[in-house]
């Protein structure tokens, strides 16, 4: 068993990923792929590149705050895929490749010249990970499907907002995340079944069924009860007391869970006649008079501030946490000590901070490893890598097949 820290190792590393995805979910997979060593080569289609690249409302300079945050860690080759020069170039890499991320919708990729059935004779280990929003197959499969979309469709927004409001969105993009997990799971999955049979293969990560596993409370009391989706506003859909309150100076989060939780709560409260109040006795006898005892608790509740709440449920050890902004997250000393936030150069922004990997390795831990690249920044250097001659690099360029700085000029004609 490993001390500590092996210096060098990484868990991904030597593992070579071609990126053809864009905008959030896949990008942010690969993003976070990179983070543990995998080499992440972004084809970028001419002239523009990712869409993502010009998204959004906040930039630093030209570049987008959101591509900035979604495509860290990458080397970026900007290629004309439309042309037979741009596509030979892909194939090249493809063929060194251990694994191919796309996000098109299903088809765009074939029709390209990249889905699976393009690739895979040409090199039959590969790992091929499609995302879409709503999988290869089914009456949706070709449509077109974002975040709000999916959030819609899969049944999360209904159970979003106040009791008696319209359902809302989560405020931030939780289908995007959770297909973005889904592809570092599929693509560490794949790689493992490739050990194991010696053989790649194709996997889809539609970010509808990356979702709908996010109901799991909602679903387990609709198979129990045949209750159809309810909203809750900021409170517990199946157990209480468990939301927000307003302190005296701010607004909290506490609550109970486990059985024996429901006596610390009280002690935190100062009310240790509610333990055996019979209303209030059982999580059933607590959501039967749901309404009597949030009355009781949000006139409690105002009577303190938030760092007093938060030293008298930290002494109880009951379940407590403030209502933080951006901002709190960002100075966090919590988050400080996890080393949630990072810092890399970018070479036109200067210092960008990142978030960090979640996962926290042991012997090989992850890292942000470099900055989101420029529009071809790496076009050079990964072509050279995969043995195209200086000579032939400068006609490519020449003729718009590829872009990006530092490519050699074309010797001129005598």
């Amino acid at each position: 068993m490993s001390d500590g820290v092996l210096p060098g190792v990484e868990a991904l590393s030597g593992v070579r990923i071609v990126d053809f995805s864009r905008q959030m979910a896949a990008p942010l997979g690969t993003a976070m792929l990179s983070d543990f060593g995998a080499d992440v080569v972004k084809i970028e289609s001419m002239p523009h590149g990712d869409p993502s690249r010009q998204t959004g409302k906040s930039f630093l300079g030209d570049e987008s705050a959101l591509f900035l945050m979604w495509n860290r860690g990458k080397r970026s080759v900007a290629v004309d895929l439309r042309t037979s020069e741009g596509m030979a170039l892909v194939r090249r890499l493809v063929a060194e490749a251990d694994v191919v991320v796309e996000s098109y919708r299903p088809g765009v990729a074939d029709k390209i010249g990249i889905g699976y059935e393009a690739l895979k004779d040409l090199n039959p280990n590969l790992i091929y990970c499609s995302l879409s929003a709503f999988g290869p197959t089914g009456p949706l499969a070709g449509a077109p499907g974002t975040d709000p979309v999916v959030q819609a469709l899969s049944g999360v927004m209904s159970t979003t907002g106040e009791v008696d409001g319209d359902p809302l969105m989560v405020g931030v993009p939780i289908a995007d995340f959770t297909g973005a997990h889904n592809v570092v799971i599929a693509v560490l999955l794949g790689l493992l079944a490739r050990d194991r049979t010696g053989a790649g293969q194709k996997i889809d990560v539609p970010m509808l069924s990356s979702l709908v596993p996010a109901l799991t409370t909602r679903l387990a009391s609709y198979w129990a009860d045949g209750i159809d989706s309810q909203r809750f506003g900021a409170a517990h859909s199946a157990v209480t007391p468990y939301e927000l309150y307003h302190s005296a100076d701010g607004m909290i989060v506490a609550g109970t869970w486990a059985p024996d939780a429901w006596p610390k709560f009280c002690d935190a409260v100062g009310q240790p006649s509610l333990v055996d109040d019979p209303r209030f006795k059982t999580n059933l006898d607590r959501i039967e008079h749901r309404a009597e005892l949030k009355e009781i608790l949000v006139a409690l509740f105002v009577k303190r501030t938030t760092a007093e709440w938060a030293e008298r449920f930290r002494a109880a050890g009951a379940l407590f946490g403030e209502v933080s902004n951006i901002s709190d997250v960002v100075e966090h000393p919590q988050v400080a000590e996890l080393g949630v936030f990072q810092k890399v150069m970018h070479p036109t922004v200067g210092e960008l901070p990142q978030v960090g990997p979640a996962i926290l390795m042991g012997s090989t831990p992850g890292s942000v490893r470099s900055a989101p690249p420029l529009l071809g920044q790496h076009t050079a250097e990964v072509l050279r890598e995969a043995g195209v001659a200086e000579q032939e690099l400068a006609e490519l360029s020449a003729r718009g097949v590829i872009g990006g700085p530092g490519l050699p000029e074309a010797a001129s004609s005598r």
